[in-house]
């Protein structure tokens, strides 16, 4: 499952413009595009599929099924990636309208299921992050003023995700254009701000044989900043609060089931509480923290957890 809705899309304003656009699929993409229409009740029976495709609902709500036939609910923003051979299905009670791309693509949206992996502390996670460090530093030195190791993976001791949040710090946000292109140059496609404001989020095309990692861009002392730091440092010092969110993130992985939105919607409540209180603890006025309804995300608004932590 991928997503491409609003809140994951990248804004446009170039001469003048004023849009978002949520990528689908890359630009060398060799493929079909159709508007596929499901009526009240209607379907697609299972059936292997001939090529790759792709399943973008823009309208209506209903489920999908892959190969293991499990029924996944699907709404507005949300797409379903079928490989060749691979049998699957998908219908809808209420209708709804999507476009069904086929043939060789790769997919630009922001994927949702993956299989979730946390792994027990590295010590070679901060030797990962000085690599990666090394890569990205001279495209962004003298606009930016530093990259931060954050996330889990920066704590000492903690469980997580085998892959490296960092953040390029620049201290205006006349600055974040600038380093926007500077990235590009070396192979980081910039994603917007993946429902997270203030804090731009960056795919890299090409692995440059660097190790699993997200990369972020925040301007100094902005909240989506101040929450990486907040986090980060609290749990350096915290053993409770080390060990309460490393049983939480365990647990999560058997209740998402590979659906990183859940995952994400699950330790919701215990960032916000961490967060809050890192918050106070430095005298910094409160702020409201997302709170997912009844533990998970609603499909049809495609909510983030607080500060994004769709990666830690």
């Amino acid at each position: 499952m991928f997503r491409f809705d609003e809140e994951v899309s990248i804004p446009i304003s170039e001469f003048g413009s004023q849009f978002r656009v949520g990528p689908l699929t890359g630009a060398d993409a060799r493929v079909r595009v159709q508007v596929v229409y499901l009526p009240p009740g209607g379907q697609i029976g299972r059936h292997a599929a001939l090529v790759r495709q792709l399943f973008a609902v823009v309208a209506g709500s209903g489920w999908v099924t892959g190969q293991q036939g499990d029924r996944r609910d699907i709404g507005p923003g949300y797409g379903a990636v079928w490989e060749p051979v691979e049998e699957h299905g998908a219908g809808t009670a209420g209708g709804l309208s999507a476009v069904c791309v086929e043939g060789e693509f790769d997919v630009w949206a922001t994927r949702v299921t993956q299989e979730i992996v946390v792994t027990d502390y590295d010590a070679q996670w901060p030797r990962w992050f000085e690599k990666i460090q090394s890569h990205v530093w001279p495209a962004v030195a003298g606009v930016a003023a530093r990259i931060e190791h954050v996330g889990s993976t920066s704590v000492q001791g903690m469980p997580a995700k085998p892959i490296i949040d960092m953040d390029v710090v620049v201290v205006s946000a006349d600055d974040i254009r600038p380093v926007i292109d500077r990235l590009a140059t070396i192979g980081y496609r910039w994603r917007g701000d993946l429902g997270v404001a203030g804090r731009e989020a960056f795919t890299a095309a090409h692995d440059h044989g660097l190790p699993p990692h997200h990369l972020y861009l925040v301007v100094e002392g902005s909240r989506a900043h101040l929450d990486h730091v907040l986090l980060r440092d609290l749990l350096r010092s915290e053993a409770v609060g080390r060990r309460r969110y490393a049983d939480l993130k365990r647990s999560n992985v058997v209740l998402a089931a590979g659906d990183m939105d859940v995952y994400v919607a699950a330790k919701a409540g215990l960032v916000a509480e961490l967060l809050a209180r890192a918050r106070a603890e430095r005298g910094l006025p409160p702020v409201t923290y997302w709170a997912p309804r009844s533990g998970t995300p609603d499909i049809s608004t495609g909510a983030e957890g607080p500060c994004g932590e769709r990666t830690t």
